[in-house]
């Protein structure tokens, strides 16, 4: 009978320990028995001054938030880390989602003491420039015994917002063979050309500084070469006071035409600034947008020549490959196929374009996620597309990993192992591999081409 009563009593015992809020109280580690109060917390993503919970949720009149995805909007798919100021303990860590109880809110047993509590989307600290946005939020709080402490936790964009957009009059005036490198002033760059327009991209915020640097390229329709250099600056009475650069400023920069002679054409800059956690904007007045260059903005004529002072130099480009199948196959050695880029500046951006006539080549880069540009310094949003790049191996994990912190002042890209594909697979034709380098001072671009014959 004892047997059977302890038997009861040790059932019981486990089911107790099963339970949810007794599983999370051991898990949490933050109780230390009688010096035991709690943590209320209430948790939203904030863009816009809106507080939103689903990517399906809009501001501005209807506008998608920014055509975010699900996990970077939904505070469930967050992460929490509960840290005690004191020893600097992490208490609590995991997913929003994990860390609720059945009724849905986060609540945490601690001891008493001072906390603070951080929620973010993703590991977006050291990133610095990326399409993905992102947020967190930080609190610091205080636990009394047997008080419940609430705490409201918005989380909002820890990075800056920036796109480019084109006027009707700038699309009739120019060819599509724009570009636009928009840089943080602190190793952030970012280019947009044809593919990227509208395109929102967050970059990581630089410390003490009041502007974004573009550098801008384009061609008329009448075939004169222009480049536009500007700062654009943040208002010094921009909202709070606070002029230098920060976490929520979105800056959408508008390129339009402004007029034209028989000998040259005029490249216009406007910017909106948006305060995202509040859902102000305002027009960057004119004067904050300082053009480096001719008197009149982007006046051109013929294309200039490359300046001597120039921070990036690249060698390899542009340069044609005939590869004859039969001379391949009878040597069996293939030429080595690279281009050579140096800059004290680093290497911040470096966009690959493959184009091609024959048919079967483009369906095995669209296998490959190849098919579209894509950037070796910033492949967080393109996972196929880096794997199938390394493994190849164009490239190498500790290589990329350089390229996209931007502190690699020489770089040889080696493309013999792709270009190799192509005679390999009797992929016959005419192929085109156009790079467009940036070490966020200049900008250079030039095309490989390939090819192949029987």
């Amino acid at each position: 009978m004892k047997k059977y009563k302890s038997l009861i009593w040790l059932l019981g015992l486990i089911a107790g320990l099963s339970s949810c809020e007794m599983r999370d109280e051991l898990l949490r580690k933050g109780g230390d028995g009688e010096n035991i109060g709690t943590l209320e917390l209430d948790l939203a993503s904030i863009y816009n001054g809106v507080a939103i919970s689903r990517a399906g949720e809009t501001v501005d009149g209807g506008t998608t938030t920014g055509n975010f995805n699900e996990e970077d909007v939904n505070v469930d798919n967050y992460t929490l880390v509960v840290t005690k100021i004191e020893t600097q303990e992490e208490v609590t860590k995991g997913k929003v989602s994990e860390l609720k109880n059945e009724s849905g809110k986060v609540v945490i047993s601690l001891s008493e003491g001072s906390y603070s509590v951080i929620a973010y989307n993703y590991e977006g600290e050291n990133v610095t420039v990326s399409n993905r946005p992102y947020f967190k939020g930080e609190q610091t709080f205080s636990v009394k015994k047997g008080i419940a402490t609430s705490v409201d936790l918005p989380c909002k964009l820890a990075c800056i917002e920036v796109s480019v957009g084109l006027t009707t009059s700038f699309e009739e005036a120019f060819e599509d063979d724009y570009t636009v490198v928009v840089d943080n002033g602190d190793g952030a760059s970012q280019i947009f050309d044809k593919t990227s327009i509208g395109t929102k991209y967050y970059f990581q915020v630089p410390e003490h500084q009041n502007s974004l640097n573009a550098s801008i390229k384009a061609t008329s329709v009448e075939g004169n070469f222009i480049e536009l250099k500007a700062t654009v600056q943040k208002p010094a009475d921009a909202e709070g006071g606070q002029s230098d650069l920060a976490g929520g400023d979105s800056f959408e920069i508008m390129l339009t035409e402004e007029g034209s002679t028989e000998s040259s054409i005029s490249i216009g800059i406007t910017v909106d600034l948006t305060f995202t956690e509040v859902g102000e904007t305002i027009e960057i007045p004119v004067s904050n947008i300082i053009y480096d260059g001719p008197e009149t903005p982007g006046e051109g004529g013929e294309e200039p020549e490359e300046p001597s002072t120039g921070t990036l130099s690249v060698t390899g480009i542009p340069k044609t490959y005939d590869l004859s199948l039969a001379e391949l196959m009878a040597s069996g050695e293939m030429p080595t196929i690279k281009v050579d880029m140096v800059s004290e500046n680093g290497i911040k951006s470096l966009v690959v374009s493959i184009e091609s006539d024959n048919e079967v080549f483009p369906v095995l880069l669209a296998g490959m996620d190849l098919d579209k540009p894509f950037d070796l310094c910033n492949l967080e949003d393109r996972p196929q597309a880096k794997e199938e790049l390394i493994g190849l191996p164009l490239i190498t994990e500790e290589t990329y990993n350089q390229l996209h912190r931007g502190n690699m002042t020489n770089y040889t890209f080696d493309v013999t192992s792709l270009v190799a594909l192509l005679p390999g697979q009797g992929l016959m034709g005419t192929h085109k591999f156009t790079l467009t380098i940036s070490d966020g001072n200049e900008t250079k671009e030039g095309t490989l081409t390939v090819n192949v014959t029987e």
